[in-house]
Protein backbone atom coordinates (compact mmCIF):
# COMPACT_ATOMS: atom_id res chain seq x y z
CA UNK A 1 0.00 0.00 0.00
CA UNK A 2 1.25 3.47 -0.94
CA UNK A 3 2.50 5.21 2.22
CA UNK A 4 0.98 8.51 1.11
CA UNK A 5 -2.45 6.87 0.96
CA UNK A 6 -2.04 5.46 4.47
CA UNK A 7 -1.06 8.89 5.81
CA UNK A 8 -3.95 10.59 4.03
CA UNK A 9 -6.35 8.03 5.45
CA UNK A 10 -4.97 8.71 8.92
CA UNK A 11 -5.69 12.41 8.56
CA UNK A 12 -9.33 11.60 7.89
CA UNK A 13 -9.59 10.08 11.38
CA UNK A 14 -8.62 7.15 13.50
CA UNK A 15 -11.70 5.19 12.51
CA UNK A 16 -10.67 5.24 8.86
CA UNK A 17 -7.18 4.06 9.75
CA UNK A 18 -8.51 1.20 11.86
CA UNK A 19 -10.96 0.26 9.14
CA UNK A 20 -7.96 -0.31 6.85
CA UNK A 21 -6.28 -2.41 9.54
CA UNK A 22 -9.41 -4.54 9.92
CA UNK A 23 -9.58 -5.14 6.19
CA UNK A 24 -6.03 -6.48 6.26
CA UNK A 25 -6.40 -8.50 9.49
CA UNK A 26 -5.27 -12.13 9.31
CA UNK A 27 -7.85 -14.87 9.35
CA UNK A 28 -9.31 -16.18 12.62
CA UNK A 29 -6.89 -18.29 14.57
CA UNK A 30 -3.83 -16.15 13.92
CA UNK A 31 -1.77 -15.13 16.76
CA UNK A 32 -1.18 -11.51 17.77
CA UNK A 33 -3.07 -9.64 20.43
CA UNK A 34 -4.16 -7.06 17.86
CA UNK A 35 -5.53 -9.86 15.64
CA UNK A 36 -7.59 -11.14 18.54
CA UNK A 37 -8.90 -7.68 19.45
CA UNK A 38 -10.04 -7.05 15.86
CA UNK A 39 -11.47 -10.55 15.47
CA UNK A 40 -13.39 -10.56 18.77
CA UNK A 41 -14.11 -6.81 18.67
CA UNK A 42 -13.16 -6.48 22.32
CA UNK A 43 -10.38 -4.51 24.01
CA UNK A 44 -9.55 -5.40 27.62
CA UNK A 45 -8.13 -2.48 29.60
CA UNK A 46 -7.02 -2.17 33.21
CA UNK A 47 -9.19 0.12 35.34
CA UNK A 48 -7.91 1.47 38.64
CA UNK A 49 -10.97 3.14 40.16
CA UNK A 50 -9.51 4.44 43.44
CA UNK A 51 -7.29 7.17 42.01
CA UNK A 52 -9.13 10.39 41.10
CA UNK A 53 -9.19 12.04 38.64
CA UNK A 54 -7.72 9.13 36.67
CA UNK A 55 -10.14 6.45 37.80
CA UNK A 56 -13.19 6.48 40.07
CA UNK A 57 -16.59 4.84 40.41
CA UNK A 58 -19.47 7.14 39.51
CA UNK A 59 -22.86 7.37 41.21
CA UNK A 60 -24.00 4.28 39.33
CA UNK A 61 -20.92 2.36 40.48
CA UNK A 62 -19.49 2.45 36.96
CA UNK A 63 -15.84 3.26 36.12
CA UNK A 64 -15.18 6.91 35.28
CA UNK A 65 -12.23 9.32 35.22
CA UNK A 66 -9.73 10.61 32.70
CA UNK A 67 -8.05 7.25 32.05
CA UNK A 68 -11.43 5.51 31.78
CA UNK A 69 -12.59 8.13 29.28
CA UNK A 70 -9.34 7.76 27.33
CA UNK A 71 -9.73 3.97 27.18
CA UNK A 72 -13.34 4.26 26.08
CA UNK A 73 -12.42 6.65 23.28
CA UNK A 74 -9.60 4.37 22.12
CA UNK A 75 -12.00 1.41 21.93
CA UNK A 76 -14.59 3.55 20.15
CA UNK A 77 -12.10 4.66 17.51
CA UNK A 78 -10.91 1.08 17.12
CA UNK A 79 -14.51 0.05 16.51
CA UNK A 80 -14.52 -2.50 19.34
CA UNK A 81 -16.20 -2.97 22.71
CA UNK A 82 -14.29 -2.32 25.90
CA UNK A 83 -13.97 -4.61 28.89
CA UNK A 84 -12.54 -3.04 32.04
CA UNK A 85 -10.38 -5.22 34.28
CA UNK A 86 -10.51 -3.59 37.71
CA UNK A 87 -7.16 -3.55 39.48
CA UNK A 88 -5.36 -1.77 42.29
CA UNK A 89 -2.17 0.18 41.63
CA UNK A 90 0.15 -2.76 42.37
CA UNK A 91 -1.96 -5.05 40.15
CA UNK A 92 -1.77 -2.96 36.97
CA UNK A 93 1.39 -4.45 35.49
CA UNK A 94 0.85 -8.04 36.76
CA UNK A 95 -2.65 -8.05 35.22
CA UNK A 96 -1.17 -6.99 31.89
CA UNK A 97 1.69 -9.49 31.98
CA UNK A 98 -0.66 -12.32 33.01
CA UNK A 99 -2.82 -11.68 29.94
CA UNK A 100 -5.89 -10.51 31.89
CA UNK A 101 -5.72 -7.20 30.02
CA UNK A 102 -4.55 -6.23 26.54
CA UNK A 103 -3.37 -2.76 27.53
CA UNK A 104 -2.83 -0.90 30.78
CA UNK A 105 -4.31 2.60 30.76
CA UNK A 106 -4.15 3.43 34.45
CA UNK A 107 -1.99 6.56 34.86
CA UNK A 108 1.17 4.46 34.51
CA UNK A 109 4.08 6.90 34.64
CA UNK A 110 7.03 6.12 32.39
CA UNK A 111 10.10 4.86 34.26
CA UNK A 112 13.19 2.90 33.21
CA UNK A 113 12.38 0.16 35.72
CA UNK A 114 8.91 -0.36 34.26
CA UNK A 115 10.21 -0.18 30.69
CA UNK A 116 12.24 -3.33 31.35
CA UNK A 117 9.01 -5.22 32.02
CA UNK A 118 6.41 -3.58 29.80
CA UNK A 119 6.41 -1.57 26.56
CA UNK A 120 5.14 1.98 26.83
CA UNK A 121 3.35 3.72 24.00
CA UNK A 122 3.81 7.46 23.60
CA UNK A 123 2.55 9.49 26.58
CA UNK A 124 -0.99 10.82 26.56
CA UNK A 125 -0.86 12.79 29.82
CA UNK A 126 1.36 14.35 32.47
CA UNK A 127 1.22 14.56 36.23
CA UNK A 128 3.06 16.11 39.13
CA UNK A 129 3.70 14.27 42.40
CA UNK A 130 3.23 16.44 45.47
CA UNK A 131 3.43 16.09 49.21
CA UNK A 132 0.10 17.19 50.65
CA UNK A 133 -1.17 17.44 54.21
CA UNK A 134 -3.10 19.55 56.71
CA UNK A 135 -2.17 23.21 56.90
CA UNK A 136 -0.98 22.76 60.50
CA UNK A 137 1.72 20.27 59.41
CA UNK A 138 4.87 22.25 58.63
CA UNK A 139 6.56 20.86 55.52
CA UNK A 140 8.35 23.10 53.04
CA UNK A 141 10.70 20.60 51.42
CA UNK A 142 12.19 17.11 51.67
CA UNK A 143 14.23 17.95 54.79
CA UNK A 144 11.00 18.56 56.73
CA UNK A 145 9.84 14.97 56.21
CA UNK A 146 12.16 13.80 58.99
CA UNK A 147 10.20 12.64 62.02
CA UNK A 148 6.89 12.59 60.13
CA UNK A 149 4.65 9.78 58.90
CA UNK A 150 4.28 10.03 55.12
CA UNK A 151 1.67 7.88 53.36
CA UNK A 152 2.41 6.43 49.92
CA UNK A 153 0.55 4.05 47.63
CA UNK A 154 2.55 1.03 46.48
CA UNK A 155 3.56 0.57 42.83
CA UNK A 156 3.17 4.26 42.00
CA UNK A 157 5.43 7.08 40.87
CA UNK A 158 5.32 8.51 44.39
CA UNK A 159 6.74 5.27 45.78
CA UNK A 160 9.59 5.55 43.27
CA UNK A 161 10.35 9.23 43.88
CA UNK A 162 9.53 10.20 47.46
CA UNK A 163 11.66 7.72 49.50
CA UNK A 164 14.96 8.48 47.69
CA UNK A 165 14.59 12.16 48.53
CA UNK A 166 13.39 11.62 52.11
CA UNK A 167 15.96 12.18 54.88
CA UNK A 168 16.75 9.63 57.61
CA UNK A 169 14.05 9.55 60.24
CA UNK A 170 11.17 9.78 57.77
CA UNK A 171 8.51 7.18 58.57
CA UNK A 172 7.17 6.00 55.20
CA UNK A 173 3.81 4.21 55.55
CA UNK A 174 2.77 2.17 52.52
CA UNK A 175 -0.79 1.35 51.42
CA UNK A 176 -1.97 -1.04 48.73
CA UNK A 177 -4.36 1.36 47.00
CA UNK A 178 -4.89 5.08 46.71
CA UNK A 179 -8.21 4.99 48.61
CA UNK A 180 -6.44 3.65 51.69
CA UNK A 181 -3.77 6.35 51.41
CA UNK A 182 -6.43 9.06 51.16
CA UNK A 183 -8.31 7.71 54.17
CA UNK A 184 -5.11 7.54 56.23
CA UNK A 185 -4.43 11.19 55.41
CA UNK A 186 -7.95 12.34 56.28
CA UNK A 187 -8.06 10.33 59.51
CA UNK A 188 -4.68 11.57 60.74
CA UNK A 189 -3.04 8.15 60.53
CA UNK A 190 -0.27 9.88 58.58
CA UNK A 191 0.95 13.48 58.79
CA UNK A 192 1.08 13.95 55.03
CA UNK A 193 0.99 11.88 51.85
CA UNK A 194 2.57 11.74 48.44
CA UNK A 195 0.19 11.61 45.46
CA UNK A 196 -0.58 13.22 42.13
CA UNK A 197 -1.46 16.90 42.22
CA UNK A 198 -4.80 16.00 40.64
CA UNK A 199 -5.64 13.53 43.41
CA UNK A 200 -4.57 16.05 46.04
CA UNK A 201 -6.87 18.71 44.53
CA UNK A 202 -9.78 16.27 44.35
CA UNK A 203 -9.41 15.24 48.00
CA UNK A 204 -9.01 18.82 49.17
CA UNK A 205 -12.08 19.95 47.22
CA UNK A 206 -14.22 17.12 48.61
CA UNK A 207 -12.97 17.53 52.19
CA UNK A 208 -12.63 21.28 52.79
CA UNK A 209 -12.67 20.87 56.60
CA UNK A 210 -9.45 18.85 56.44
CA UNK A 211 -7.56 22.00 55.45
CA UNK A 212 -5.26 20.15 53.06
CA UNK A 213 -2.50 22.06 51.32
CA UNK A 214 0.18 21.01 48.84
CA UNK A 215 3.56 21.36 50.55
CA UNK A 216 5.93 20.98 47.59
CA UNK A 217 6.26 19.29 44.22
CA UNK A 218 8.42 16.17 44.18
CA UNK A 219 8.55 15.62 40.40
CA UNK A 220 6.60 15.94 37.17
CA UNK A 221 6.30 12.92 34.91
CA UNK A 222 4.42 11.58 31.90
CA UNK A 223 2.09 8.61 31.80
CA UNK A 224 1.24 6.36 28.88
CA UNK A 225 -0.60 3.22 27.80
CA UNK A 226 1.46 0.06 28.18
CA UNK A 227 1.40 -3.32 26.46
CA UNK A 228 3.47 -6.48 26.65
CA UNK A 229 6.81 -6.27 24.83
CA UNK A 230 5.67 -8.81 22.23
CA UNK A 231 2.63 -6.75 21.22
CA UNK A 232 4.47 -4.57 18.70
CA UNK A 233 1.49 -4.22 16.33
CA UNK A 234 -0.87 -3.16 19.12
CA UNK A 235 1.62 -0.59 20.39
CA UNK A 236 1.92 0.82 16.85
CA UNK A 237 -1.85 1.22 16.55
CA UNK A 238 -2.05 2.89 19.98
CA UNK A 239 0.76 5.28 19.02
CA UNK A 240 -1.08 6.14 15.82
CA UNK A 241 -4.25 6.80 17.80
CA UNK A 242 -2.37 9.02 20.27
CA UNK A 243 -0.84 11.05 17.43
CA UNK A 244 -4.24 11.58 15.79
CA UNK A 245 -5.95 12.29 19.13
CA UNK A 246 -3.40 14.96 19.98
CA UNK A 247 -3.93 16.56 16.59
CA UNK A 248 -7.74 16.60 16.76
CA UNK A 249 -7.89 17.76 20.40
CA UNK A 250 -9.46 14.64 21.89
CA UNK A 251 -6.72 14.06 24.46
CA UNK A 252 -6.64 17.73 25.47
CA UNK A 253 -10.42 17.79 25.95
CA UNK A 254 -10.45 14.68 28.14
CA UNK A 255 -7.50 15.91 30.19
CA UNK A 256 -9.00 19.34 30.87
CA UNK A 257 -12.46 17.96 31.57
CA UNK A 258 -11.22 15.76 34.40
CA UNK A 259 -8.22 17.70 35.73
CA UNK A 260 -9.30 21.30 35.25
CA UNK A 261 -5.96 22.24 33.70
CA UNK A 262 -4.63 22.38 30.15
CA UNK A 263 -2.65 19.49 28.74
CA UNK A 264 1.04 20.27 28.41
CA UNK A 265 3.08 19.52 25.31
CA UNK A 266 3.75 15.79 25.27
CA UNK A 267 7.04 14.18 24.18
CA UNK A 268 7.37 11.04 22.08
CA UNK A 269 9.25 7.88 22.94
Amino acid sequence: MDRRNVFAGGLLGTAALIGTAQAQAPAAGSGTTLDRIIREKKLRVTAEVTSPPFGILDRNNQPDGSEIATARRLAQDLGVEIEFVQVTGPQRIPALLAGRADVAISSLSITMARAQTIAFANPHGALSIVITGPERVQIAGPADLAGKRIGLTRATLEEATVPPSAPPGTNIVFFDDAAATFQALLSGQVDAAGMSAFAAKSIADRNPRAGLRNKYTVTTAYYAPAVRHADVELRHVINTWIMLSKANGVLAEIYQRYTGVELVTLPQI
